[in-house]
């Protein structure tokens, strides 16, 4: 119980700096604070990450995989470092740090249309919450999680290929 309240806790503090970081970037360029709208938005995610069911936002590997094998249209957002990009990556995916994902020349490499389904992994799974909720914040309302991240989409043994050069 220590372990999920001191994860839960690293999740929201990670999460709440990554959002006021965010606040930069949407921030009306001539006001040093954010406008309402975005403090609203903002709010309300904190809100629902504070209070975030063990099913909010994440989905299995599994699920992605089949969206894939249907032809539904899911950009995967690799959000691990450049050394893990080197065990393999899913084959087309985005590869963002997530520490380097709130720079404004990676933002710009995600995908205009804010409705668009984005897988977010890392390795295990935590990371990647950090990150949706970040794209959340951007509006991408149907940014996911990848749950069990890499280790599980490995260990169903889906199709993983070298990172590009």
């Amino acid at each position: 119980m220590l372990v999920s309240i001191t994860l839960h806790r690293t999740a929201m503090i990670g999460a709440a700096t990554l959002m006021i970081g965010a606040g930069g970037v949407l921030a009306d360029s001539h006001s040093p604070m954010p406008d309402a709208e975005f403090l609203t938005t903002w709010q309300q995610t904190f809100d629902g990450l504070r209070d975030m069911s063990s099913k909010w936002g994440k989905q299995g590997v599994d699920a992605f995989k089949a969206l894939q094998d249907a032809g539904v249209p899911v950009i995967y957002l690799d959000i691990r470092t450049e050394k893990e990009w080197q065990d393999g990556v899913i084959e087309g995916a985005l590869l963002i740090n997530l520490n380097d994902l709130p720079i404004a020349e990676n933002l710009a490499r995600l995908p205009e249309d804010r409705n668009a389904i984005i897988a977010v992994y890392c390795k295990a799974g935590h990371r990647s919450t950090l990150a949706m909720t970040m794209l959340h914040q951007l509006g991408y309302k149907n940014a996911i999680s990848m749950s069990g991240g890499m280790i599980d989409w490995q260990k169903a043994d889906y199709p993983v290929i070298p990172a590009p050069e």
